[in-house]
């Protein structure tokens, strides 16, 4: 996704300015640029938050309006409130041609397990993967195709398709994986039990 906004400059202040900033109802931010002095910036918090909340669970690129230049950007980090949950500050890394980045893409998880179907429980342990990548071969989001998993199956790191970009978890690492209930562990071990005793009763009647 793709996210026009613009900013104003804004100067180095001390906290309390940086609080009258917020108060008078913007977002102090800074682009940062490998090898360059940060910019410093200020977002008008209702437009720009108008703008964020259609990119919730996307990958998104900002093309930040700046005294007439503009730059490409993605949020490398946020600040947000611990108790008002709000924005504070936010950090954009701007995108340079040919130059890798280091970011996080969102996964999308594709289709209904036929463990789930059979009783079992999904457990969900990275919903993003940082990866490293120019930023031509930035993607939204990646594509996990979760049909076919049964209960006792995982899907791992190195199971994905990541094309021209390149992981910074470990290979083995687990994304996903279909757990069985323990009712229903019970039971087959109940059955399995019972099968058992059967079977010897058949033996020492024979």
């Amino acid at each position: 996704m793709n996210i026009n906004i613009k900013a104003d400059v804004r100067n180095k202040g001390k906290k309390s300015d940086l609080n009258e900033l917020r108060k008078n109802g913007f977002i102090p931010a800074v682009i940062y640029g490998e090898g360059k002095e940060g910019k410093l910036i200020s977002l008008e918090e209702i437009s720009f938050l108008k703008e964020y909340k259609k990119t919730i669970g996307e990958m998104t690129f900002y093309d930040i309006e700046l005294d007439g230049n503009s730059f490409k950007t993605i949020i490398k980090d946020k600040q947000i409130h611990p108790v008002k949950r709000n924005i504070r500050h936010i950090d954009f890394l701007e995108l340079h041609s040919g130059r890798k980045v280091i970011l996080n893409i969102p996964l999308t998880f594709i289709g209904e397990p036929i463990g789930v179907k059979a009783g079992g429980i999904p457990e969900t342990i990275i919903r993003k993967i940082e990866v490293s990548c120019l930023p031509k071969d930035i993607v939204d989001h990646i594509e996990i195709d979760i049909a076919d998993l049964k209960i006792g199956d995982s899907i791992h790191i190195k199971d994905l398709d990541l094309e021209e970009m390149e992981a910074k978890l470990p290979l083995g690492a687990t994304i996903i994986t279909i757990l069985a209930k323990r009712g229903v562990e019970a039971e087959d071990e109940e059955d399995s039990e019972e099968e058992t005793t059967i079977e010897e009763e058949e033996e020492s009647n024979s």
